[in-house]
């Protein structure tokens, strides 16, 4: 997945610099989320909250509904393999265009038909849409693909109750799967995506720079990396010590910690021989801790053992949206985490809003945020008939789009807010947002120009977080928050 030892010391091309000064907003808060969820001023503070109670009812099928003989026997369309016209045509582009926004139409006409519960109109919808439909063809065509599987699934368990296979978060807090994953593969996409999306290079390095413009003269530095995964960007944080203990006397590093928090112990296992390696071949005192827990929510009160003395930094890349089905879990551990006193936490979420009590909004908003997703991957990994890139639409990106279809409740694991509602969680349990440095916006923007489609990315900001935008439209937001006093 990534060098091992010597090997990593040579090929980090990315640089670091200190810290010159660290801003910090002071702002307070003081109720207002709460005060704004229970009146209802606020749109976007309403869709923060679905709670699983108000879905009960609903996942259950509807008796008032006259089930015709075409529902109930439809099981919908395998996902397409091979398209009608050769995939890899770009010279059409105006008949291409125009397809696709019919092939839009039809999708947001047949999500209409479902929230209005007029499933035989939306069975026969959605069989127009699948037939145009292709996974090896256009963005739109692709999305497609998985956007019809996904209404296929949600008119099924509307009319006829439970699905086969219900959902279920695995192996990462990130992602839902459903069915049978084979554990080496997914983490060979996640691989193959590091490698390949330079916004996902922006998102933990430009992470990394910002903890150590924080914490990185420490002398005892503990980092709980809440969905650890590759862990290929630690190697940063590991370069910058060794160049500092070797630089500086005074400053040497006692012992750098990482609590590695995830469900895949096997991976966590790989990734902590590779990050203790890299660390003896430094000569940096280095401690991995692997805290292998299902599913977030079990991160409870003692869990993290913090010393005192321990610089501490917190990474959630997203992973708490799976706590967005009740707010009071995710305030929970927001709080528990700020009693820990961290230094910094950084927190990296999708720049969306998929999380909308209303079904039909919810898919308008998801079909036209994985359009410009879709529409990014056709441009940076080009080749159509890329079995990887397949891969990776059908079992990272296909699946958290069916989740957020087809389920309800505490189901619907995959769930995005704006950068706005995170801040009003995070100031609720009394984190105070911080800037991010100059050095960190400068490696941003640098990571982005390198790569061959860099030109098509922005960075703006939203208050002192960072938004990474593809064509004007918001794909993920940084932000950066401090717990101690």
């Amino acid at each position: 997945m990534f060098p091992f030892g010597e090997e990593l010391k040579g090929q980090n091309s990315f640089h670091i610099f200190p810290l010159n000064e660290e801003l910090i907003n002071n702002c307070t808060m003081s109720g207002q989320l709460n005060e704004n969820y229970h009146s209802g001023n606020s749109q976007t503070l309403n869709d923060i909250s679905v709670p699983g109670e108000q879905y009960r009812d609903e996942m259950l099928p509807n008796k008032d509904i006259l089930l015709s003989k075409e529902i109930l026997n439809w099981e919908g369309s395998e996902s397409v393999s091979v398209c009608a016209k050769d995939s890899s045509d770009h010279k059409d582009m105006n008949g291409e265009e125009e397809k696709g926004l019919e092939l839009v139409q039809l999708l947001l006409e047949s999500a209409q038909m479902i929230g209005e519960g007029k499933y035989d109109h939306a069975v026969g919808l959605v069989s127009k849409c699948q037939n145009s439909s292709c996974q090896l063809g256009n963005p739109t065509q692709r999305l497609s693909n998985y956007m019809c599987s996904a209404l296929q699934d949600r008119i099924k368990r509307q009319t006829q109750g439970m699905l086969n296979n219900g959902a279920k978060t695995v192996p990462d807090f990130a992602f839902n799967i459903d069915g049978e994953f084979d554990k080496t593969e997914f983490c060979s996409l996640l691989a193959y995506s590091n490698r390949v999306l330079p916004y996902i290079n922006v998102m933990q390095f430009t992470s990394v720079q910002a903890i150590i413009d924080v914490v990185g003269n420490a002398r005892r530095i503990h980092v709980i990396d809440l969905g650890m995964r590759i862990g290929s960007h630690w190697t940063v944080l590991m370069e910058y010590l060794s160049h500092r203990s070797v630089s500086s006397s005074i400053h040497r590093l006692q012992l750098l910690k990482i609590t590695a928090v995830g469900m895949n112990g096997e991976e966590l296992r790989k990734s902590g021989k590779r990050l203790q390696q890299l660390a003896k071949s430094l000569a940096i005192p280095f401690s991995y801790n692997i805290m292998e827990i299902p599913n977030i929510e079990e991160i409870k009160e003692g869990l993290f053992s913090v010393k005192s003395g321990e610089a501490l930094a917190v990474y959630a890349p997203v992973v708490l949206r799976s706590l967005l089905y009740d707010p009071v879990l995710l305030d929970n551990l927001l709080s528990y985490i700020r009693r820990l006193r961290p230094m910094i936490m950084v927190n990296v979420e999708i720049e969306a809003q998929h999380n909308s009590p209303s079904f039909v909004n919810r898919f308008r908003e998801v079909l036209f945020h994985c359009m410009t997703y879709f529409d990014l991957l056709d441009v940076t990994l080009k080749d159509r008939n890329d079995m990887k890139r397949v891969k990776h639409e059908e079992l990272i990106t296909g699946s958290q789009i069916r989740n957020m279809i087809v389920y309800e409740g505490k189901e619907r694991t995959v769930r995005h807010v704006r950068n706005d509602v995170w801040r009003c969680f995070y100031k609720q349990a009394g984190f105070r947002e911080k800037s991010f440095s100059f050095q960190a916006m400068y490696q941003a923007r640098l990571l982005l120009g390198e790569h061959a489609s860099g030109e098509y990315y922005t960075l703006e900001s939203n208050g002192n977080a960072i938004v990474v935008k593809w064509k004007g439209s918001p794909l993920i937001a940084l932000s950066a928050w401090g717990g101690a006093n």
